[in-house]
């Protein structure tokens, strides 16, 4: 099942320099996900209270080949892959303007058991048969980042509030990529211009905790890690070429 969406690129989804990067293309993939799942329902609008479960992330990357502006739709394009395990789906997506390709995302996702705190099968919430779909493509794999904070630096904390959550009551995916990208000014990220980012969550952060933002950088370019204050890994990032 080929989930499809035009979508117009708002200014509030731009980074520092006006332009639609990757921070505004996962908004859009996530936006997507989520606009897929309700279409089946099986969206967060309804498995919290049927089930006792949300989707959550587990990883995502995204590439762009080019920053876009407003001067046009953007076409959002997703599917379910082929699956065998019970557990995880993997998404794809590509975000197209006048039918050339912007950006690429890849997003992993699980079922999650509320009261548990635990994934669950996806048969739990009788997810239908029939929905992946395999569709040729050139999304890249993930990278598979190193779940270590060795040789990093502190550079920020962080203390997850109110508006940082979502309906399970942990810190909204997308406010990791804004947590990481507040570990450097703009300047730093303008003379970088990153074309790719994955982020691995590894456990959930909750209302009220202070996280310990960490980074170190390489010829490739920059590691994150944020750090429970028990020294637990909350989630691990990559921004680079």
């Amino acid at each position: 099942m080929l989930f499809q969406q035009e979508i117009y690129p708002q200014f509030r989804d731009a980074d520092h320099d006006g332009l639609i990067g990757l921070r505004g293309c996962m908004r859009y993939f996530q936006d997507g996900h989520t606009y897929f799942m309700h279409a089946i329902e099986k969206g967060n609008d309804v498995i919290p209270e049927r089930y006792g479960a949300a989707w959550i992330y587990t990883q995502y990357h995204v590439k762009i080949n080019r920053k876009t502006g407003y001067d046009g739709p953007l076409l959002l394009k997703q599917w379910i892959q082929p699956y065998r395990r019970p557990l995880l789906l993997t998404l794809d997506s590509t975000l197209e303007r006048n039918g050339e390709i912007v950006a690429y995302g890849k997003i992993e996702t699980c079922v999650f058991d509320l009261n548990r705190q635990l994934p669950r099968r996806l048969s739990s919430i009788e997810f239908p048969d029939g929905i992946a779909e395999e569709i040729e493509n050139d999304i890249p794999a993930f990278l598979g980042l190193d779940k270590s904070a060795d040789g990093m630096a502190e550079r920020y904390r962080k203390t997850v509030r109110v508006s940082d959550l979502d309906k399970s009551r942990h810190m909204n995916n997308l406010r990791y990529i804004e947590m990481f990208q507040d570990a450097f000014e703009s300047g730093f990220w303008s003379e970088k211009e990153p074309s790719q980012m994955e982020i691995r969550f590894l456990s959930q952060c909750r209302e009220g905790e202070t996280l310990s933002v960490c980074s170190r950088e390489d010829d490739a370019g920059v590691h994150f890690a944020a750090v429970h204050q028990d020294g637990t890994l909350a989630s691990v990032a990559f921004f680079g070429a």
